[in-house]
């Protein structure tokens, strides 16, 4: 990975990091993933910083999601989406198990892999014009149980279906009036605001807040039975093996309308 590609930059106790492809929206290539994993791991043994602010780089988009071009030459190697190969998974986990306060800095489109990986954080502060979205069903695409809890501890079952069933994107208002963002701020204040708000949180008692995370973490956890999970794990493998999700990256990647036959 291109060392630009995911910029990491700390001033006092808050730690900035950027996806750092504007020009391709800030598309998360798999090299991109397996920083963010590494990351956000090695925040563990961090005693020096107290805040997390994930965003983008050139205000139009946090991310646009998975670089499909990537996915599907991942795919051609055998790592299938949503496995616990998949370096998507890694990084999900890495954020979601983070012990420090993550802010997500939402300026432009967060969508798929982006807007998950936003959802995982603690706090979603996002610009008036910025839109959120998950559009795994126009690829044919099936997220994991790990990768659908994080909305499902957010905003609940009913919006999360609405949310992946339908493939729209939700203005900024709209995703606040239904919990996927915190708050709402014009496009020129949001920046200021999300730092404001860090450096407010990085002056209070650091082992509070942690454990507090921690504590809220324990709370909202829910836990699966073996049979259950092999269930979920036998139907992610049938979907991504399938003829649709194939055929969904090629129609995006070729700039047409998927045609899905539901094999």
């Amino acid at each position: 990975m291109p060392e630009s590609e995911l910029v990491v930059e700390r001033q006092d106790a808050i730690l900035t990091v950027t996806f750092n492809r504007p020009a391709e929206r800030n598309a998360l290539s798999q090299a991109m993933l397996e920083g963010v994993k590494d990351t956000f791991t090695r925040l563990n043994a961090e005693q020096d910083v107290r805040v997390v602010v994930l965003r983008g780089a050139g205000g139009k988009a946090f991310s646009s999601g998975s670089d499909l071009t990537g996915l599907r030459q991942a795919v051609q190697r055998g790592v299938i989406p949503s496995s616990p190969d998949d370096p998507f998974e890694h990084a999900l986990a890495a954020v979601t198990a983070c012990p420090l306060p993550v802010i997500a800095l939402i300026q432009g489109f967060a969508l798929g892999g982006g807007c998950a990986l936003a959802t995982a954080c603690d706090i979603r502060i996002a610009g008036e014009s910025s839109g959120l979205g998950m559009p795994p069903a126009k690829l044919g695409l099936l997220y994991s149980q790990n990768e659908l809890r994080p909305f499902l501890d957010l905003i609940g079952p009913g919006r999360t279906k609405l949310l992946f069933f339908s493939g729209r994107m939700f203005r900024a208002e709209a995703a606040l009036r239904f919990g996927l963002v915190d708050e709402v701020l014009p496009d020129e204040e949001v920046e200021h605001y999300a730092y404001a708000l860090a450096s407010e949180i990085a002056t209070n008692a650091p082992l509070t807040v942690r454990n507090t995370k921690r504590i809220i973490r324990h709370l909202t956890a829910q836990s699966l039975g073996a049979p259950e999970l092999a269930e979920i794990t036998e139907l992610i493998r049938q979907t991504q093996h399938s003829d649709d999700f194939q055929e969904g990256v090629a129609a995006v990647l070729e700039k047409r309308r998927p045609t899905f036959r539901g094999r």
